[in-house]
């Protein structure tokens, strides 16, 4: 009784309401709206939605316990990022060799992010996906990149085996690059729509899309540190980075505390914090809110700004995230 009672005195509640809520907000309507129920105990074990349910709920309580109090974010954030990706691309594996219940509509999808765009201009419909993501971005911002992108994951694991980043392309490049990268698929999907192009041959080009996307993941980004396919050839990541600014979370920097020691722009690898970025008290175009620099900041300088308040915004911003990713691995599949 007494481990319980000091359980419960040193929970976050903040963090305890919104990881409790988050999940059944977004899982209970969703098992009862859709059918097929897109939950995969029910779909498995019919009766059994709610022990999936129940399960992923308390996952979201505890792991939002553990990132509000971690000393090391990004170490956290890593694991469950990967985890969420390998039980995504798990799904995909079983899903084509085992039982198609495993996918979501039983049809094969290419898991490419670019396809989120392309796809729905180039059938002329189906806009689950866009849609999904837009839902996403309301509720996370940019932080859809650095927490729930199952492409994303790989990047960055690919980028951390470079301690210090170097940089591949100036800021303004990458901008151009990774918008050029977005309009080329947009144009591309219509092309392919406009001329009749098989889907056997629009499959062929969206497949070798994604072989580069890998190429560049495994020679740039794992030789420079920084995330290259996110960052630059990743249209949806250009998608997030943009909407993501209509988001009302910041980073924000004291500059009466800042030391500007530089470890900052060293941990991180979207290339967001700059000598520039630090000097002008704000994280840059190409942040999304991973929260790597708040436990890289060895002076405490650097904060979360929830529409102008500091007060619980890191703790409720990744209550949030918590609260999406126990969803998502309930939802997020092909």
């Amino acid at each position: 009784m007494n481990t319980l009672l000091k359980t419960i005195k040193e929970l976050n509640l903040t963090a305890f309401f919104i990881t409790l809520l988050l999940p059944l907000l977004i899982l209970v309507p969703i098992h009862f709206i859709m059918q097929p129920s897109m939950l995969l105990a029910e779909r498995f074990f019919p009766g059994s939605w709610w022990i999936e349910i129940m399960v992923l709920t308390i996952y979201s309580v505890w792991l939002g316990q553990i990132m509000v109090k971690t000393g090391n974010i990004g170490n956290i954030r890593i694991k469950y990022w990967l985890f969420f990706s390998v039980v995504f691309f798990g799904q995909f594996i079983l899903g084509l060799t085992v039982n198609d219940k495993f996918l979501m509509t039983g049809d094969l999808h290419l898991p490419i992010p670019a396809l989120i765009v392309g796809a729905p201009i180039y059938r002329g419909g189906g806009f689950f996906m866009p849609i999904l993501l837009l839902s996403t971005l309301a509720i996370a911002g940019p932080g859809w990149c650095s927490h729930l992108c199952y492409i994303g994951a790989w990047d960055n694991l690919a980028a951390r085996n470079k301690k210090r980043p170097q940089k591949s392309f100036s800021r303004k490049q990458t901008i151009i690059i990774r918008y050029l990268m977005l309009a080329l698929v947009a144009v591309t999907a219509a092309a392919l729509n406009y001329f009749g192009v098989s889907v056997s041959i629009a499959f062929v080009i969206a497949l070798a899309f994604g072989l580069v996307g890998v190429f560049i993941m495994l020679v740039f980004s794992r030789k420079r540190g920084y995330m290259t396919h996110c960052t630059t050839y990743c249209p949806i990541g250009g998608v997030t980075t943009l909407l993501g600014k209509l988001y009302p979370l910041r980073v924000k920097i004291d500059q009466n505390s800042c030391t500007s020691c530089g470890i900052c722009s060293t941990e991180c690898r979207y290339d967001a914090l700059t000598p520039i970025d630090v000097k002008s008290g704000s994280a840059g175009w190409n942040c999304t809110l991973c929260g790597d620099c708040l436990t890289s900041c060895h002076a405490g300088s650097i904060r979360f700004s929830f529409f102008g308040s500091n007060k619980n915004a890191w703790v409720i911003y990744i209550s949030i995230i918590v609260g999406l990713h126990a969803g998502f691995l309930a939802l997020a599949r092909l």
